[in-house]
This record gives C-alpha cells, structure tokens and sequence, in this order.
C-alpha cells in the first residue's frame, strides 16, 4: 500500500519500505521509489539525514553486469596465476 506514502503506524520509526524504494529520511518516516540503475551503474545514497538516491556509473576496475546491482572488482587473473584474455570494463569482468 502506499506509494510515497507514511509508514502505517507513525509511531514505527523501524517502519521499513518495500522492495525498490527506500527511507527518504534517517527517521524513515516516508517511502521513495528507488531509480533504476543500468548496466554499469550502482545505486548511491547520498546524505546523512535526508537521503538522495542517484545512480553512478562503475569506477575503474569495478563492473555490474546486471540492472540495479553493485559494481564489483574485476577478477584479477595475473594474481590467480592466469592471463588476462580480455580487460573488464564497467558492464563486464576480465577474461582470464
């Protein structure tokens, strides 16, 4: 129920918002849909009491290969032992 809406009971500060959206505030009083991140991307939080949330693009040497996930390091293959076939970039990981 409820889109941006107040959590059922004003009281319920621990009140949690459903999938894709998050507290807007560190008290968690309201809802707000979460954008959606591509491929490449990964969802950011910025600010300490009033949440803004935006998506950012992978740094280098970090990849996600799926819509609304984190970016996660490249494997790295010289470490493992292997050679790298082909470099990750920020929608793939390297190829050992």
């Amino acid at each position: 129920t409820g889109d941006d809406g107040m959590c059922q009971n004003i009281e319920d500060h621990e009140c949690k918002c459903r999938q894709g959206y998050s507290c807007v505030d560190s008290a968690c009083l309201y809802c707000t849909k979460l954008p959606e991140c591509a491929e490449g991307e990964e969802l950011v939080k910025l600010g300490n009491f009033d949440f803004i949330f935006k998506c950012k693009p992978c740094e280098m040497g970090t990849y996600s290969n799926v819509k609304n996930g984190w970016c996660r390091n490249w494997t790295d293959c010289e470490n493992s032992g292997f050679l790298t076939i082909k470099q990750g970039n920020s929608t793939h990981n390297a190829v050992c």
